[in-house]
């Protein structure tokens, strides 16, 4: 099935990306599709690690879509890394990994891999072709976000 790896230097620190990346329940405000973001169930793990189970209702209004994604979502804050796992909903299964890295003074590196199957095969169909481009957009809206919250930065090249 479709996997998509997206990588992006920004021009803002692990640590800002990584605290966007993590606030799921903050989604709602800034994600394309994303209409509704709701975090239950928190808990922290001895290992520093935190989980929780996170709903997104997204909608695509050109195909009369919307559908609610529940998800287990672990945070790991030492690997800067946050993972989600779903199979409900119209999913098989959509497994999302957010890794964050360093990238020189007041620069990261986001990787984004998204690896999904849905139930349907005929919306399997219609987003295979765009997929990719809505990945490319969430990414876009993560930047974004960040240059909302710690202000505009010199672009990277």
């Amino acid at each position: 099935m479709p996997k998509f790896n997206v990588t992006r230097k920004v021009p803002y620190t692990a640590d800002q990306v990584f605290a966007i990346s993590m606030d799921v329940a903050q989604y709602r405000q800034f994600v394309p599709l994303v209409r509704r973001s709701v975090v239950r169930n928190r808990a922290r793990l001895a290992d520093g690690r935190e989980t929780f189970e996170a709903d997104l209702v997204v909608a695509y209004k050109k195909l009369n879509i919307e559908e609610t994604l529940t998800s287990k979502v672990t945070v790991d804050p030492s690997q800067r890394l946050v993972t989600a796992e779903s199979t409900e909903g119209p999913v098989k299964y959509l497994n999302s990994e957010w890794r964050i890295t360093d990238a020189g003074p007041g620069y990261s590196e986001i990787q984004m891999t998204v690896d999904y199957a849905l139930k349907s095969r005929a919306l399997q169909f219609v987003l295979s072709g765009m997929f990719d481009m809505i990945v490319r957009r969430v990414l876009t809206a993560f930047e974004e976000r960040a240059k909302f919250l710690y202000g505009s930065k010199a672009a990277v090249s």
